[in-house]
């Protein structure tokens, strides 16, 4: 009896309950037509609360922004195990370049403006002769036979 009372309670409690839809206050807004496009736009602002989309995730539906989806916004890749010395650094006149398994690498030599410098195929320890560049910093851009690249800042004094 009292599970039948408590069933009736509730369901005659949900009666009751409060439902938010789209609305609009708005003291401005308006439609425009053509053959085949409807557009409807307001100066209010959405009044709802929190919406779902289709696969049940909380989306952003206040303000005057259309819904949009929340997600995280992630910086951050794989860690690229390269293995590759960029050497000596700083450094005044060359580089040289190591790796435990490749013996040829392609290289390129760009300021910090991103303006080429240099760009040709080394062989491992093979000197790359910077004495000519500014002083300054460069940015070295290092791919191997396997074309992993990466790229590297060096220092000229």
């Amino acid at each position: 009896m009292r599970y039948f009372i408590l069933v009736f309670l509730l369901m005659s409690l949900s009666g009751f309950s409060q439902t938010v839809s789209k609305q609009v206050i708005s003291p401005l807004g308006g439609t425009a037509f053509s053959d085949t496009h409807k557009l409807s736009y307001t100066t209010g602002e959405v009044v709802v609360g929190a919406m779902t989309s289709e696969d049940g995730s909380i989306q952003l539906g206040n303000g005057y922004y259309p819904s949009l989806d929340l997600s995280t916004l992630n910086t951050e890749s794989a860690e690229l195990q390269l293995q590759v010395k960029v050497f000596p650094n700083p450094t005044t006149e060359t580089i040289f370049i190591t790796h435990p398994i490749s013996n040829s690498f392609k290289v390129f030599i760009s300021d910090l403006t991103g303006k080429v410098l240099l760009k040709k195929e080394v062989g491992k320890q093979e000197p790359i002769n910077i004495e000519s560049y500014p002083t300054g910093a460069y940015l070295i851009n290092v791919t191997t036979e396997d074309k992993k690249t990466n790229t590297y800042k060096i220092i000229k004094q």
